[in-house]
């Protein structure tokens, strides 16, 4: 059996009514699909193509396209990481690293202020909620975006919801396991612990402009790197 256009658009309904939402994960379980059908046909020539499908279908187990939508998030996940680290590798070159070092003096000096520990929280806090404001207005732009479109892309959810908001949730749980709870011992660390947390909050700075400004700004691009029929979009 050759699949037409039609059985095609059928497998992509198909895999929207078992819970794949994004259409580059879609678009990968349709190709496999339609190949396994076509296989199938050939082996069993009687054979319909929903009975093709179901068959195929049958071969993903129990969870049907679960396994597949939480290989593929990890694996995007993990690649949302990697361009983080490369663009800190690239935020610590001339110029950037003499500020990076100024910043962090700035900060370590900064400590033997009374108030200094509500100007490292102030600072947290301010990154925290800028990251859960551009979640929330992301997630507006995303969903007016599948309106327009009926298509929505795993890594491009993960660059503009999902890695901003595992950011987050590190940053605070950091925050909360090495940072003093008070002024009072904020004032009273020793040394080693007044480096860390100067490090920590230039840190969060940094982290904070490249996984809101920085890869947002190139995230037409690289979503074009990833998907190369995004750009058709």
């Amino acid at each position: 059996m050759k699949l037409t256009n039609t059985h095609i658009e059928e497998l992509y309904k198909f895999t929207r009514q078992h819970y794949v939402y994004h259409y580059d994960v879609q678009s990968e379980l349709v190709d496999h699909l339609a190949n396994d059908i076509e296989e199938i046909s050939e082996a069993s020539p009687k054979l319909s193509f929903e009975d093709a499908r179901d068959k195929s279908f049958k071969k993903f187990g129990v969870f049907g396209f679960t396994d597949v939508v939480e290989k593929k998030k990890s694996q995007m996940t993990k690649k949302y990481f990697k361009i983080i680290f490369r663009f800190v590798k690239e935020w610590f070159r001339l110029p950037k690293i003499i500020l990076t070092f100024l910043l962090f003096v700035s900060f370590y000096k900064l400590q033997i202020v009374q108030n200094a520990y509500y100007v490292y929280v102030s600072i947290y806090g301010f990154v925290l909620f800028l990251e859960v404001f551009i979640i929330i207005k992301n997630k507006k732009r995303s969903a007016k975006k599948f309106k327009e479109t009926g298509k929505k892309w795993m890594f491009k959810e993960i660059i503009l919801i999902n890695g901003i908001l595992n950011s987050a949730f590190l940053l605070f749980y950091i925050f909360l396991y090495f940072m003093p709870n008070n002024a009072t011992e904020f004032l009273l660390m020793g040394n080693f612990r007044r480096v860390f947390s100067a490090i920590f909050i230039t840190t969060i700075l940094i982290l904070g402009y490249i996984t809101l400004v920085v890869i947002p700004k190139k995230g037409e691009e690289l979503l074009q790197e990833t998907y190369p029929e995004y750009k058709l979009v």
